[in-house]
């Protein structure tokens, strides 16, 4: 059921105050003409700056009223036309401005419950707003409901209007789905200015100008501040080892067809990855997005959290909207534990917003019908909510260890690959290197191969073998110091999750070394 359906069964079914969350005013009006239209009833609007005006169905025109200037007006004229036994919509447009006035809720109050008692028939009243703002008064009378992002219908519509408002003929117009597609994530202003934009500077509205629009795209959702677009330029490729994810995910390369529908496919619903830092997770959300070639979207769950009542309950559920307008498209949390630290006492010390939150992400993953994918990280496994792990809300749980001899061997070789190097080096020597580098994740091999750049070209000659094995050693690697860590948080995955790699672990010898250490590098989470 569509939202104009809906809206339509609300107001049919006499709904007597519906409250509709958006900025989309041009389509709640449209929604409100349509509804009077088929319910053959008389459609009046109110808003601060033009007052109460009515709505002529043969001219497609809004009439200004002699009455009804003043919020308070237009709810006494709403009552005493009511009694009259008429038949219309009201419209009030951002009128939340005004719900702190007890008069003005009482009178939507007893208008609800004549509507209620039947004393009222056929009268509706529209809230229009763009925040979820509700006295609790009125909280058991309204019917609320938030207006999704424009669909391809709505953006075509629009195209269609900046074609004609700047006069493009039809060899510079091109009405394309991967150029509407372009656009999801808009609203409808947003859209239209996009549109008009390109329009206007380019003379033409085809494929050709998708980088435009998409560029346009990611300014709108970046100043939301919860979601980053991402333009990623890795591919699978260029990620060492890791052999079970990548045949897991270029298994599902093509799973967002209407060939995979047809075959009885379902979408898939996301990946989550554990283990330790450094060890490629974020770099695997990142490949993903270039190998299927989706629109990689990244939530911070940090930045979700307001300071004003209900606000991060608003960010998330806006972030997840955006992310199913761009759908089908990746959505990559990174560092998820870090978004829902305190949870256990959130109850006691925030209200239960990050409970909320979490609630809020987790019925989402759960429920959702538009094909998201979602890629979460995490590196510390003991501060992962127990539901978070539970199969049906992701499809598969990963579990990323350090890389093997081989797996480091392969890393090494995509790096001096990158540099132009990779030529310069045997296998005997890449296979020293591996062997010498035991225990390194794949971001401290990296580095070593970036130190040992450095070191040849301060020492004036060309990459070699002895400058890598001279950064590798004087590196200490982050499996030094929590070898007791990284072997229980093996032990833990070990039947929870699938290991990334299909190479067998390498032991990790405990260090014996008296080098002072960090109480959190020696702490253990999985001790009871």
């Amino acid at each position: 059921m569509t939202f104009r359906d809906l809206f339509k069964l609300n107001t049919e079914t006499a709904a007597p105050v519906i409250q509709i969350i958006s900025h989309e005013t041009l389509r709640i009006r449209a929604c409100c003409i349509q509804a009077a239209t088929d319910l053959n009833r008389d459609l009046y609007i109110w808003n601060m700056p033009l007052g109460l005006r009515k709505y002529d169905f043969d001219d497609n025109s809004w009439e200004s009223e002699d009455q009804g200037e003043q919020p308070h007006e237009a709810l006494e004229w709403l009552i005493e036309s009511s009694q009259d036994q008429s038949e219309f919509i009201l419209l009030l447009e951002d009128f939340h401005h005004f719900l702190n006035e007890h008069t003005l809720i009482s009178r939507l109050r007893a208008f609800a419950i004549a509507v209620a008692s039947r004393e009222i028939n056929n009268v509706t009243v529209v809230l229009s707003q763009p925040a979820p703002l509700l006295p609790p008064e009125l909280e058991k009378e309204v019917q609320v409901m938030e207006m999704p992002l424009p669909d391809t219908d709505d953006l075509k519509t629009l195209m269609r209007q900046a074609k004609q408002r700047y006069e493009l003929g039809d060899r510079d117009y091109q009405e394309s789905s991967a150029l509407i597609e372009s656009a999801l994530g808009l609203s409808t202003s947003e859209a239209q200015l996009a549109f008009s934009k390109a329009a206007c500077q380019f003379r033409r509205l085809t494929e050709s100008e998708i980088p435009f629009i998409v560029k346009e795209k990611e300014q709108v959702i970046r100043k939301s501040g919860h979601l980053e677009y991402f333009h990623p330029k890795a591919t699978l490729d260029d990620i060492g080892g890791l052999d079970n994810l990548k045949s897991w995910l270029n298994r599902r390369r093509q799973s967002f067809t209407k060939d995979a529908r047809d075959f009885g496919l379902e979408t898939p619903r996301g990946v989550l990855l554990l283990g330790l830092p450094g060890t490629g997770k974020s770099l695997a959300a990142k490949a993903v997005a270039n190998a299927w070639q989706l629109p990689l979207l990244r939530l911070d769950m940090g930045k979700i959290y307001g300071g004003i009542v209900g606000q991060s309950e608003a960010n998330i559920r806006s972030a997840l909207q955006t992310a199913e307008a761009l759908a089908p498209s990746i959505l990559w949390v990174d560092e998820i534990e870090k978004g829902l630290s305190g949870l256990q006492s959130s109850g006691a010390t925030d209200g239960g917003t990050t409970s909320r939150v979490l609630g809020t992400f987790l019925t989402w993953m759960q429920e959702k019908e538009k094909p998201v994918f979602v890629v979460a990280t995490a590196n510390h496994i003991a501060q992962l909510p127990p539901e978070l792990l539970r199969k049906g809300r992701v499809d598969e749980i990963f579990f990323v260890d350090l890389p093997a001899q081989q797996d480091r061997k392969d890393i090494i070789s995509i790096h001096l690959k990158r540099r132009n190097r990779l030529d310069d080096f045997t296998q005997d020597e890449l296979d020293e290197l591996a062997i010498v580098s035991k225990g390194f994740t794949g971001a401290e091999l990296e580095e070593a191969v970036k130190e040992a750049m450095f070191l040849a070209f301060d020492e004036g000659h060309q990459l070699n073998k002895d400058d890598i094995l001279k950064a590798i050693k004087a590196t200490s690697p982050l499996s030094l110091t929590m070898a007791e860590m990284i072997n229980d948080t093996r032990a833990w995955a070990k039947g929870r999750a699938v290991p990334a790699s299909s190479a067998e672990p390498e032991a990790l010898e405990l260090s014996n070394s008296k080098k002072p250490r960090l109480k959190q590098e020696g702490e253990n989470p999985f001790v009871k």
